[in-house]
């Protein structure tokens, strides 16, 4: 038995860093007004500093978290506590989502951080115990991209989440960030997903990509 909806929103609950220690501004061209404002907090784990920003826009409509170490940055563009992507270096998403969550388990603990529900179009597809997600996004300063969640509500089955990253939105998986699963491994319970999701209209293509629909 198959189960198939779109959720614009995320559930309630999700821990965010919108305030962190010091704040900034970050400056568009030369001679504008500033555009985004940042906060700034730094932590070290296995004796390696870095920083967590969290940048937002003067009207409060754009939010994102940066993971800044010596030689990489990574970006959470819905503050979900998951990284999206590497913007500079080479350091992999898994490694880097490891610090990250010791960042934000470090702000948790100290109290400084803000609650704040991210909106994102996600299409959620169930089939026996298993539910599967694909969450799309479309930065403003990147092409878009997809995640692949797969949630095991088997009982007694490992709580968590497997999270694998289609860089181009173009159907392929192309690095695991979460769990232990091989994007090879999963590719075509992704396909059969993306399959549903076309044949009802919640997902559609855009160009190369294949995206949930925005309402």
């Amino acid at each position: 038995m198959e189960k198939t909806n779109r959720i614009p929103t995320r559930p309630p609950a999700v821990i965010l860093t919108a305030i962190l220690l010091s704040s900034f501004v970050l400056w568009g061209c030369a001679h504008q007004k500033p555009q985004l404002h940042a906060s700034q907090y730094r932590f070290s784990m296995n004796e390696e500093n870095y920083r967590l920003r969290s940048i937002f826009s003067e009207d409060r409509t754009e939010f994102y978290n940066e993971l800044v170490g010596v030689n990489f940055v990574a970006v959470d563009f819905d503050q979900d506590r998951i990284l999206d992507r590497i913007l500079l270096g080479e350091v992999s998403l898994a490694a880097a989502q490891k610090i990250y969550e010791h960042g934000l388990d470090q702000l948790a603990r100290e109290n400084k951080l803000e609650v704040r529900i991210p909106r994102v179009n996600r299409y959620v597809h169930e089939k026996n115990d298993f539910q599967v997600e694909i969450r799309s996004f479309r930065p403003a300063q990147a092409q878009p991209f997809n995640e692949f969640v797969i949630i095991d509500n088997r009982p007694g089955a490992c709580p968590e989440n497997v999270i694998v990253v289609d860089h181009l939105a173009d159907g392929t998986l192309d690095e695991t960030l979460k769990g232990a699963a091989k994007p090879e491994e999963l590719q075509s319970r992704y396909a059969q997903a993306i399959a549903a999701g076309l044949q009802k209209g919640e997902l559609v293509k855009v160009g190369a990509a294949i995206l949930v629909k925005e309402h």
